[in-house]
């Protein structure tokens, strides 16, 4: 497989690469005075449809899937948390439980007063997530079909197509994350407005989901580990640092405290309930009111922690879920979770480890189960996060009555389109196609693993052969990549329990971290090669990279 060396070739100053194949502007085409507006910008859009045709039949069929999910199950899909969103973008007050930086970008669209358009930003950014990553393998060095295989599971996996469809942060979350990935992988040393562009994402992406507070630091360290140079490192984390910030303040204008939410130790106390034993805690009184009698094969998943009203926190604070999320419950939740985790340690890691094994299983638990309530919907599974069949009125289930009761949401629900708030249309044929779609196209645990693995071994040859490139570094491209998708993985059980909408948003990651691992000098490929030298002679250190 022919790969070209990008990262072997010249730079020409802290704009990236030699673009190759490329004249002078000035002798272009449509460079001329006369020429049509936008007739440089159609034309060399048609040159990289012509260059890249068969990718590009592969994002029409990727649009046309997106298309039918429109059509099938109009205006959108929703679960819980989706009127929580659409509230918080009408009320413009920060959530306790989660960041809005999700009702942010529906606060921009809301204007429309149209959840199609929200749903069709979203495909876009399905459709742009997997050309970002195609975009940056070809850059890279990759045949066309290398650089489609990683894109494949973003652009037609249909849990991906299904979520982009839902009002929920998942994708946004996704797409911000991927783009900063993209940005820092196409230069080996980026523009100092690319860095800081990536550093406004990464701040951003940490307002939408929580998952993402770690991010920034991720990005940070890898970029010092790349050697992209001490001022793009500076530009990236101080600019990634300002959405937090601005959004603290915020927070803190309405709750009293700087924060990006208050909920961290709720959520953590629903992850050690999993394991945790009073007797061997000893907790003192005031917590002990925390603690769940029932043995531990007859405890609930972590998630019901949260929201049944069958918990030792339900009996303490109401049905009411607001009530688990105030500043004192925070502060005895966070006590009793952090207790936990000091007096049983291991217990805490093995379920940890035992989660995110989860992610790795060929079959998904919970899909066939319909329960509003149940474990497969708590873990992004279950009948609401499938393509479902019409009920008698053609009508996925309608907004729940705390929803259509309540002042706030009554107002988001004439903001978002009236009659079509709460509910999903389900229309045939398409809703047919679907749902006989998603029995086969999804992206399987094992191949996840694959992913990663293929990743981790690109990683470990960037280690093995510590170029001193600039911009590539101990670790090697794939390495920025890798680290983010690894955390994304492992971050949510550690901290509140697994999900498999959890699980989508480090596919980006990992797809493109097991691309990169085959491009470049030093390669997976080239490497390969080397173990299969026909003299049966160990590889010199230059073809093992």
């Amino acid at each position: 497989m022919p790969l070209n060396d990008p990262v072997a070739q010249p730079e020409t100053d802290d704009s990236g690469l030699v673009a190759e194949g490329l004249p002078p502007a000035s002798t272009r085409r449509d460079a001329g005075p006369g020429r049509r507006p936008f007739h440089g910008l159609w034309s060399a859009l048609s040159g990289v449809v012509r260059a890249n045709r068969t990718f590009s039949i592969i994002l029409l069929a990727a649009a046309l899937l997106r298309l039918i999910v429109m059509l099938g199950y109009p205006p959108a899909m929703f679960f819980n948390d989706s009127y929580n969103y659409m509230t918080d973008a009408v009320t413009k007050t920060p959530d306790v439980v989660r960041s809005d930086g999700y009702p942010l970008f529906l606060y921009v669209l809301l204007p429309f007063h149209s959840l199609n358009v929200v749903t069709g930003l979203q495909a876009l950014m399905g459709l742009a997530m997997g050309t970002g990553i195609y975009a940056v393998l070809r850059h890279r060095g990759l045949p066309w079909w290398g650089a489609a295989i990683p894109a494949l599971p973003v652009l037609f996996d249909v849990f991906e197509v299904q979520l982009e469809h839902m009002i929920a942060a998942d994708v946004l979350f996704y797409a911000l994350v991927t783009l900063v990935l993209v940005l820092l992988c196409w230069w080996d040393r980026p523009p100092l407005w690319i860095a800081v562009l990536a550093g406004l994402a990464t701040g951003y992406a940490t307002t939408v989901r929580t998952v993402g507070e770690p991010l920034l630091v991720i990005v940070v360290v890898a970029m010092l580990l790349r050697r992209m140079g001490w001022q793009r490192v500076v530009a990236t984390a101080v600019a990634g640092v300002l959405p937090i910030l601005g959004y603290m303040v915020w927070f803190h204008s309405s709750n009293g405290k700087y924060a990006l939410d208050s909920s961290t130790g709720t959520f953590l106390y629903s992850r050690v309930q999993s394991f945790a034993d009073c007797d061997r805690m000893d907790p003192s009184a005031k917590l002990r009111v925390l603690c769940d009698p029932r043995a531990l094969k007859d405890r609930p998943s972590s998630q019901e922690y949260l929201w049944s009203d069958d918990t030792p926190l339900a009996t303490l604070t109401g049905p009411n879920n607001a009530n688990r999320f105030t500043p004192q419950i925070e502060s005895l939740t966070m006590q009793f979770a952090e207790r936990a985790i000091e007096k049983q340690p291991l217990d805490y890691a093995k379920v940890v480890a035992s989660d995110t094994l989860r992610t790795f299983r060929w079959t998904r638990e919970g899909t066939n189960d319909i329960g509003s309530s149940s474990a497969g919907n708590l873990e992004g599974s279950g009948s609401k996060f499938r393509f479902e069949s019409p009920s008698v009125e053609a009508k996925i289930e309608a907004a729940p009555g705390w929803v259509t009761t309540d002042p706030a949401n009554a107002h988001a629900a004439r903001d978002f389109g009236g009659a079509t708030y709460g509910e999903t249309s389900v229309n045939q044929p398409w809703s047919d196609l679907l749902r006989a779609y998603q029995k086969v196209f999804y992206l399987r645990g094992p191949f996840v693993f694959l992913f990663a693995l293929v990743g981790a071994v690109g990683v470990w040859l960037g280690i093995r052969r510590r170029t001193r490139v600039p911009g590539t570094g101990w670790g090697g491209l794939p390495l920025l990549p890798w680290l983010v998708g690894v955390a994304l993985i492992v971050l949510p059980p550690m901290t509140a329990g697994f999900s498999y909408r959890y699980v989508l948003a480090a596919v980006p990651a990992v797809c493109l971290a097991a691309g990169l691992a085959f491009s470049g000098r030093g390669s997976l490929i080239t490497w390969l090669r080397g173990l299969k030298r026909s003299d049966g002679e160990p590889a010199s250190p230059e073809a093992a990279g």
